[in-house]
């Protein structure tokens, strides 16, 4: 990709975000049908010497910048005088993601029609979960609370058999495949629920969709498969869903740092997708993660959750993963996870208003009212 279109609602300026918006918005601010824009990493070029009002040009050379707000009657304008180059057709598709409908998630007998915000319920055959659930193998325990999340409108069940913590370390093929096919087994034939496998290898994965599992949930974003992607999930219709992280578990959390947050991870599952769609696999499988917590502090993940509604403009669904997360915990002050359930249901909440399409949840029925009650204040 030769730039990064980042186009979200204008939802005022609380967040200070985009740059210097107050001062390049000037009497636009409170009009309704804004658009916030940010163009990165676009060269110079005689689409500079005519920008909308409201937009402005901030730093200069590979740190240039275009921020600001503008109508949708102005931006559709501005795309028509920027003709078929580059920046008009990103700029273009971008806004195009953002107007779509709701997408639908339709591969096998399985059918979720993200108009409505579905739950992915969690279950941890871990000794070591983060979030204080970790079955440590018990299959019977596993598919016991998987029955149990269904009954309490569990959407679909993701299955890990590896902790994906700050300062976890990590398990063999042969341990994590113990710990996951027995259950993915189980759970795909008592319940009528898609059942996700979370893993990043790519031996747990083609063994798990082989036991029935019908989503691939890798945190990794498909970059532990070295080489060209294997015939076995080229072939396939399973959806994937690919998320951000800086680092690897064990050090994500040591130092993340980064210039841009929102800029750096959008631009990041751009590229993993444009990767994916190269090497053969449907871009209608995909799914995206920012990866709250994983490889980022508490200021990256709140700015990550102020500007999610950016990701819509990937063009592909979004699931938020908050669940009993160290930032719950920070912003509730509670150290225990299992007492986190609240505060994740107003992120939840939160997230599905803006944009979230799947939310991934430790406790299903609290979920499932937060998140109802946001669609609801949406209609």
């Amino acid at each position: 990709m030769t730039g990064c279109c980042l186009l979200e609602p204008y939802a005022g300026l609380a967040a200070g975000w985009p740059p210097d918006a107050a001062g390049v918005a000037g009497g636009l601010a409170g009009m309704e049908g804004l658009w916030s824009l940010r163009l990165l990493g676009w060269p110079e070029g005689a689409w500079l010497a005519d920008l909308p009002a409201g937009l402005a040009v901030v730093g200069q050379g590979v740190g240039l910048q275009v921020v600001g707000l503008l109508s949708r009657r102005v931006l559709e304008r501005w795309l028509e005088r920027l003709g078929d180059g580059a920046l008009a057709v990103e700029l273009g598709r971008t806004l195009a993601a953002h107007l779509a409908a709701e997408p639908v998630l339709a591969w096998g007998r399985w059918r979720l029609d993200l108009a409505r915000p579905r739950l992915m319920g969690v279950i941890n055959v871990t000794p070591d979960s983060l979030s204080g659930d970790g079955l440590d193998r018990s299959v019977a325990a596993a598919v016991a609370q998987g029955v149990a999340m269904v009954a309490q409108g569990a959407d679909i069940l993701d299955v890990g058999g590896e902790s994906s913590r700050p300062g976890a370390v990590a398990v063999s093929v042969e341990e994590e495949m113990a710990r996951v096919v027995p259950v993915v087994r189980a759970l795909a034939q008592l319940v009528d629920r898609p059942v996700s496998v979370d893993s990043c290898k790519p031996e747990v994965m083609q063994a798990a969709l082989a036991a029935g599992g019908s989503i691939i949930n890798d945190i990794n974003a498909l970059r532990g498969l070295s080489g060209p992607l294997p015939s076995w999930l080229l072939a396939g219709e399973e959806p994937i869903v690919l998320m951000h992280m800086q680092g690897a578990p064990r050090t994500m959390q040591l130092d993340p740092r980064y210039q841009d947050v929102v800029a750096e991870v959008y631009g990041f599952l751009a590229q993993r997708v444009h990767a994916c769609v190269a090497q053969g696999i449907a871009r209608c499988r995909l799914v995206v993660d920012p990866g709250i917590g994983f490889g980022k502090s508490s200021a990256h993940n709140l700015a990550l959750l102020r500007h999610l509604r950016v990701f819509r403009g990937l063009g592909l669904p979004v699931l938020l993963g908050v669940s009993r997360k160290r930032l719950v915990g920070m912003l509730v002050a509670e150290e225990e996870p299992a007492r986190r359930d609240v505060g994740s249901h107003v992120l939840a909440a939160l997230g599905v208003l803006s944009g979230a399409r799947i939310v991934r949840v430790h406790d299903v029925a609290g979920a499932r009212q937060a998140v109802a009650v946001a669609q609801g204040w949406c209609r």
